[in-house]
This record gives structure tokens, sequence and C-alpha cells, in this order.
């Protein structure tokens, strides 16, 4: 049972904070709250215009996948998963544009302030105070801008270090929950990835210092990474191959020159090993986003990597990581600040890995002209390097027709000729 009785209150008690009009920010990922997102449905019909802004659901939660909730309630969410994609553009999910590091400030400067954040937390300590565990990116600021807090306060949520401790004077009301928290399985890879990775693999020093995306790319590269000596890391997402590399001696962080021989990130997401392993580790520590996650920041650690994936890149070198033509998949997360935070830093090099071709090699990811609609992730203006299994293109302080080359060079050969045809006609060379 929770210590600090006095603050505990029912799920009533916290629906009860929100009325028509009010405008709800909930936590992400692994906290993100359960309780609520259960039970939100039965009580948001109750009320009109109200608004609720959230990362990356990890289910299509009741009060999400029923229409009928249209004519109370909008959905803004600032990343988009396989569970919610299918539910944007009805008329009342929503996906808000922005770098990662920009989310907590533009929260805070909507327009009639933020009424609630709800989020979770692990069980109060003896100094009273609880954590926010496994994720800081926008949570820590949110909370203390808005004009309500609930917790909902769970035995299973780790307390971490960094920026996540939270005095209970800071929250209005505490419930009390028992789930599961979220996991996820790490993104499989084969040998497609596996050649990509020994690519990304060798651009990777001995004492860098990492940024790894999501997916079976970055998975396979943390895979590879087990020959090399005293990397570091600095990431947005703390996932179980940094946990691995940890506990296999690779990761020591005695090179970082900010947070040295610590693991930052601005939030932790993967198994109950990973959770485990966060716990209490003065190792780690969690971070807000809008730190983490600061291009500048980020160029001081010197040999600073940065690997993201994309969707498709064009011959001139603009990303693609979020969309397939108009169809919105997830969110530039934070690919465009750690792409280009990794290049203020010495030594450093930001990455785009993505396999030459899709739909079963009928389709080349490498195009003359994006899809009509595409999102364009990273600018031409500040790309790096991109590498599939073709091979590697270095495309900073590159002209044009330099660039064409390289990328023609990465592609798949069966479209090579074809992009070069195109790249003629539209006269890049």
């Amino acid at each position: 049972m929770i210590k600090a009785a006095a603050r505990v209150g029912s799920l009533e008690q916290a629906f009860a904070l929100i009325s028509s009009g009010s405008t709800v920010v909930t936590a992400m990922a692994a906290a993100e709250p359960q309780l609520f997102w259960s039970n939100f449905h039965t009580h948001a019909t109750d009320h009109r215009d109200l608004r609720v802004f959230c990362a990356n659901p990890s289910r299509p939660w009741p009060c999400i996948a029923d229409d009928s909730m249209r004519e109370h309630v909008e959905f803004i969410v600032m990343f988009m998963t396989g569970a919610i994609r299918k539910l944007q553009g009805r008329g009342f999910v929503h996906y808000m544009p922005q770098h990662l590091s920009r989310w907590a400030q533009n929260l805070k400067e909507r327009t009639g302030g933020i009424d609630l954040f709800w989020g979770s937390c692990s069980p109060p300590d003896k100094r009273g105070f609880v954590s926010l565990g496994t994720s800081n990116c926008y949570e820590s600021e949110v909370l203390r801008a808005a004009r309500h807090v609930v917790l909902e306060v769970n035995p299973a949520m780790p307390p971490t270090f960094g920026g996540t401790e939270v005095a209970l004077d800071e929250v209005d009301l505490l419930v009390e929950s028992d789930h599961p928290l979220p996991e996820v399985a790490p993104a499989a890879f084969g040998a497609l990835e596996e050649k990509i990775a020994s690519f990304v693999v060798d651009l990777i020093p001995d004492g860098a210092t990492l940024q790894l995306g999501i997916g079976g790319i970055p998975n396979a590269v943390g895979k590879h990474l087990k020959d090399k000596k005293n990397l570091g890391v600095h990431t947005e997402m703390i996932n179980d191959a940094f946990m691995d590399l940890y506990m296999n001696g690779v990761i020591t962080g005695r090179e970082k020159t900010i947070w040295p021989r610590k693991i930052v990130g601005a939030f932790a997401y993967g198994s109950r090993a990973l959770y485990d392993f966060v716990k209490e580790n003065p190792i780690v520590e969690i971070h807000p986003a809008s730190v983490i996650n600061d291009p500048y920041r980020i160029g001081r650690n010197h040999k600073m990597i940065s690997l993201n994936a994309a969707v498709e890149v064009d011959l001139t070198g603009q990303v693609c990581s979020e969309s397939v033509g108009h169809v919105e998949l997830s969110g530039v997360g934070g690919a465009f600040d750690t792409h280009v935070g990794a290049q203020r830093s010495n030594g450093g090099r930001g990455i785009i890995a993505l396999a030459s071709t899709m739909k079963n090699g009928t389709r080349s990811k490498i195009v003359s002209t994006l899809q009509p609609g595409a999102k364009v992730s990273i600018s031409r203006n500040d790309i790096d390097t991109i590498v599939t299994e073709h091979g590697v293109a270095q495309l900073k302080g590159k002209t044009v027709p330099e660039r064409i080359k390289q990328m023609i060079q990465i592609a798949h050969p069966q479209f090579r000729e074809s992009l070069l045809q195109e790249a003629r006609q539209l006269s890049y060379i």
C-alpha cells in the first residue's frame, strides 16, 4: 500500500478533474497511464471539447477506436505507432509535427495552457518523492506547467535517476495501479539488415558516443558492435541493445565528454529486463528531451554518432522517415535533432540507414523524386551520410551532381540506370 495515504484518491476523483474544454497531457511509452486509457471512454462522454495529447499509444484504446468519441474529444498524437496510425485522419485523431526536442515547449505554449497532466510513477520513497521512472521526454516539464497532476502509482515502475524525481507536494492525486508496464520486443532483422549494419559499424570508431534509432537496422548494428571498445550512450530511447552492450563491457562511457560514464536518454522502452536494469541504476540517467535532444548538447559529445532509419531518400539527400506519400506512419521524433547534433560533434557523424528497395525488391527506396505527399524529415541542407546494403554515400559538403553519383552507387543495381536517366531529365547532372 502507498504510505502517503493523504494524497491517495480514487479513479473517479481523478476523472473529476476533467471538465468540458479541458486540455489533458498523458505520459508516454512504458509510462503510459493505463488506468486513464482503459477508462477514459466511460468518462469523456459526459463532456465536450476535450483535447488529449499523447505519444506512441501502445494499443488502440477504446476511447481512440470508437468513432462516437469524436463528439467529445480530439486526440493529438506526437508520434504514431502501428496501433493507431490507421485511426489518424478520421476527424478526431490528429498528428502534431514537431521535433522531439520541442515537444514540451510546444505543449506549454498551447493557448489556454494545460489543465491536467496524467502520468505514472514509482511508489513514494521515505523522503516524499516519486519517480516518473521510464519516461521523461516531456513529462517532468509538462507536469510542472499543468494546473493539476494525477499520477498512477505502480509498483512495476522502476525509480530512475536524472530528472525524474517529483515531490509529492507537486501532485494533486495519486491513484493506485498494478498493471504490467508496456513492453516492446526488439525489431527483428535478417541478412539484409546485417549487411547494412556491417557498413554502419565501420563508421563507428572506438570511444564513440551513440544514438540509435528504432527498427531492425539499429538492432542489427547493436549486435555487430560487440568488438568495439569504450562506447558511450547519449540517445533519445534507451533500449535492450544498449543494456546488452553495457553488460558485455562494450559500453563504458569512459571517453564521453558530457555525462561521462553515464547512459543518458529521454526514455527507456523495451523488455521487463530493461526496466529492471534501469531501476535505481546510477549508471543510467533519464532527462527531458529538451536537454537530451538539444542539437547543441548532442554536439558536445566528441565522436557522436547518430543512426536513424528512413522510408525513402531522394538523389539530392532529402530524407523522408515518417510517411509513405501522404500516409502518415510515425513522426519525425528526434531524427532531425540527433542527425544535426551529431554533425556538430568533433569527429561525429549523422547516419541515415535504409534498405535500397521495398515491396519485395520491386521498388527503389533511392528515388529521383519523393512520392507525392512525402514528408521531408531531414532536408538535403542538413544531410550527412546515407547507408544501404550496397555501401555508403557521404553527401555533406557535396554538390548535387556529386551526390547523384554517390546515391546511384548505393541504389540497387537494377534501378541505377533508370535513376541516372531520371537525374539527367531533371537536369541534376
